[in-house]
């Protein structure tokens, strides 16, 4: 069914096979279950089987200041949706440890054991490429909230993400950031060890060569790395207008840190690792002037935000990030998907997922496409006396 929500490769081949023992045979063909099928649709929908909706984040070591936003944004998220009535939610959340190992593990128990209708989740991109393909192996539709990697959606039908691209929020953070700071040269920096941050330099590079931004300085590291003083020396000689960085959480802080140490008192343009008031409070003054272009702003007027972040504060006794409103978005998406055939089956999940169009969000309008992959406009933010401010210009 395609509708209007109301307001309110050769990799991905290697990853099913290498995942197939993980998870039980394919069931994509497996007969639904007639008790999560309701009566009614939308807010009328009424299913009286409980629904099982599992959740796989990091909530301890290293991407826990992402993945503790996560839980408290989507438990916040499913138990309005439970006192709103008509469908009961039962969220199963796993800790992967910031471990692909853990990943796996947690994904095959909330497939084969728990028998959930869909899975929220993992938080970091590297976890998904190993276990996304376990999910579209056991035909349960999975859905991203901070998978930004490219090619994150190719590894299957049943794989969507409602956390914006890396390489969107990048290609408007910098032109962004050269319209209001009128910045002509640049020093990238990047880590060539991971993935998804040699993704991003690409993005990176693209940009600036649109933008006609010079690249003076051109630095790599690695990601166990913990001195940067021989590349940062070279941006400090440099003087240049701005630097322009894409690294994991664990690389960020310190990077920035001894930046500012160094006396390298130029802006910082980055990505998702920016995105958490976490990093921010680490840094202290040393993140004044860090801008990111991400999903979400608690300066937006989007639909519904003031609210969300006013339950959020009550409930947890502190502010959301960007990660805690994308795990909020994604519980009322999931409820989309089911209310929209009133069918909590995991291929119905699955089909509406897909067919979710301009939906008003506290991220802004958003929609998901067949192929998984997520639309909406990014906000760019920069850092100013210590808390997040939308970039004016």
């Amino acid at each position: 069914m395609r509708f209007k929500s109301i307001s309110g490769a050769g990799l991905a081949a290697l990853l099913l096979a290498a995942s197939a023992a993980c998870v039980s045979e394919d069931t994509t063909n497996a007969s639904s279950d007639d008790s999560l099928v309701g009566t009614g649709t939308g807010d009328e929908c009424e299913i009286d089987e409980t629904v099982k909706i599992g959740a796989v984040l990091s909530l301890t070591e290293g991407a826990a200041f992402a993945g503790l936003y996560q839980q408290e944004g989507i438990e916040l998220a499913f138990e309005e949706l439970n006192a709103a009535g008509g469908v009961e939610y039962e969220l199963i959340v796993e800790d992967d440890k910031t471990s692909v190992e853990d990943s796996v593990v947690a994904f095959e128990k909330v497939i084969n054991r728990d028998k959930v209708s869909a899975i929220v989740g993992p938080t970091l991109s590297n976890m998904a490429f190993t276990t996304f393909p376990d999910a579209e192996s056991a035909g349960v539709p999975a859905l991203g909230i901070s998978t930004t990697a490219e090619g994150i959606p190719d590894l299957g039908d049943y794989i969507f993400r409602n956390s914006l691209p890396e390489e969107v929020a990048l290609a408007a953070s910098i032109p962004a950031a050269k319209a209001t700071l009128g910045i002509t040269k640049v020093a990238v920096l990047y880590d060539s060890a991971d993935e998804f941050t040699a993704s991003a330099y690409n993005t990176i590079t693209d940009v600036l060569a649109e933008e006609d931004i010079e690249v003076v300085v051109d630095e790599s590291f690695e990601t166990a790395d913990t001195d940067f003083s021989a590349q940062l020396t070279k941006v400090k000689d440099a003087d240049v207008d701005a630097v322009i960085l894409s690294a994991l959480p664990a690389a960020t802080g310190p990077l920035v840190k001894q930046a500012r140490d160094l006396d390298i008192t130029a802006p910082i343009v980055g990505g998702n690792a920016f995105n958490s008031p976490v990093l921010v409070g680490t840094l202290e003054d040393a993140a004044e002037g860090l801008i990111v272009g991400g999903a979400w702003s608690a300066d937006a007027d989007t639909t519904g935000n003031a609210e969300f972040i006013a339950n959020y504060m009550e409930k947890y006794d502190r502010e959301p990030d960007q990660f805690a409103a994308q795990a909020y978005t994604a519980a009322y998406m999931i409820d989309q998907a089911v209310r929209a055939d009133c069918d909590a089956n995991r291929e119905a999940v699955k089909d509406n997922l897909g067919q979710i169009l301009e939906y008003d969000s506290i991220l802004g309008t958003i929609s998901l496409s067949e192929s998984g992959e997520v639309s909406q406009e990014p906000f760019v933010q920069i850092v100013e006396n210590g808390e997040f401010k939308l970039l004016e210009g």
